[in-house]
């Protein structure tokens, strides 16, 4: 059916409605897009023909006025698929997923620490994207997102990373002549534009997407859209000083939260800590210094080492710290945490405790909430796919 360029926005801005804050009515996608009740019947019943939404049911009124029940709004997946792939110095990983973020198909390549300097280049990460593009050419996938751990220079076309891998990682023989459009992202940034499309619960369009792993770094959702994607010092998060006359941080600088709180610190202090005695899990869990990973670390916690709990739980409290004082720079409505040290139950409660015990609740304000996602290996894959999406339905 033709459509004019304002029935297209109008169409867009319904779909996103859906994905945003599905299952949803009529009454309030038209609420909440200013397009009247009558247009916007109209074509979500274009795009229930289209077989891109469908029916799922029905809810009580969500605001005063009607008593009459509305019928809820959903995506119909399995419509159209989109492949993620993220770069890590710990794996390659790929995904596809359909255009409703249900996961159809995932790949997690291992890179040995070792061979990371041999194994890291653009002729190998290539060799593995063809072969899983050529794996999904059954569900025609349409669009390809990779989640970077960095910046994306288009102008350059490279990585913009403080990491001598990345710096010198080819990404445009990397991604050269492909079949599908591609899109980079920051890795981050595509977790929060995943989570804001097809998230479960959906956060909301102002949220902060706080990741921890080898760095920390936050995403700001801000009415719907990343704040400050083109400047790369926004969202640095673990370069925000906590102790001024703490440890001396690769910027530069004393006491940043990446030198307290990121994995690979976190990995370093129990190596310390493994060589310094004999009193420590880890050494039933490694035989070297060398060997020990942060799964590591969080099996010796979980076994109640001593000194382990006192490096997560230093590492919790800067969080914390740092998070609090996001909570009052930011018009974030919701916190969403992401990272495998958040996964340990007991971790997680100790950080929301330390959050709530030193929030800021003057004038009136109430803490915002705080969910800690799951973690999986492929989450930024996963997430590359959406972000894919995202570009391919509502920005190009």
């Amino acid at each position: 059916m033709a459509t004019t360029k304002k029935q297209h926005e109008q169409l867009l801005a319904i779909l996103k409605q859906v994905y945003t804050h599905g299952p949803v009515s009529r009454v309030d996608i038209a609420h909440n897009t200013g397009i009247t009740q009558a247009i916007t019947g109209k074509l979500v019943a274009q795009l229930i023909d289209e077989h891109a939404l469908q029916e799922v049911g029905e809810t009580a009124p969500t605001r005063p006025g009607s008593g009459r029940r509305r019928t809820l709004l959903a995506l119909r997946g399995e419509q159209s698929y989109y492949i993620g792939s993220e770069l890590s110095e710990w794996a390659f990983t790929f995904s596809l997923i359909d255009n409703a973020g249900k996961v159809v198909r995932q790949e997690h390549r291992d890179i040995d620490v070792s061979r990371r300097a041999i194994f890291i280049n653009a002729s190998n990460y290539r060799t593995l994207l063809d072969d899983f593009i050529t794996e999904c050419a059954p569900y025609h996938p349409v669009a390809i997102g990779i989640a970077l751990p960095g910046h994306f220079n288009a102008s350059s076309h490279n990585i913009w990373s403080s990491h001598p891998l990345w710096r010198e990682f080819d990404l445009k023989t990397a991604t050269a002549n492909l079949p599908l459009p591609v899109f980079m992202e920051n890795n981050v940034h595509c977790m929060a534009i995943a989570a804001h499309l097809v998230g479960k619960p959906h956060p909301g369009d102002n949220f902060t997407f706080f990741h921890v792993g080898r760095g920390i770094f936050s995403s700001y959702m801000h009415n719907g859209a990343i704040h400050g994607a083109d400047n790369y010092i926004v969202g640095e998060i673990g370069h925000t000083i906590v102790n001024p006359a703490g440890q001396l941080c690769e910027c530069g600088r004393r006491g940043c939260l990446q030198t307290y709180s990121s994995e690979g610190i976190i990995i370093r202090h129990a190596q310390t800590l493994f060589r310094s005695t004999t009193q420590t899990y880890l050494r039933q869990i490694d035989t070297d210094a060398s060997q020990i990973t942060i799964q590591d670390v969080l099996r010796a916690y979980s076994l109640g080492d001593d000194g382990v709990t006192n490096i997560l739980d230093n590492a919790m409290k800067y969080i914390a710290q740092t998070v609090n004082n996001l909570s009052i720079m930011l018009d974030s409505q919701h916190l969403v945490l992401h990272g495998r040290i958040f996964q340990p139950e007991s971790l997680a409660k100790l950080l929301t405790g330390y959050i709530r015990q030193n929030a800021f609740l003057i004038n009136g304000t109430t803490m915002q909430p705080v969910t800690i996602a799951p973690y999986g290996l492929n989450d930024g894959a996963d997430a590359a796919a959406v972000m894919a999406l995202e570009r391919r339905a509502f920005v190009e």
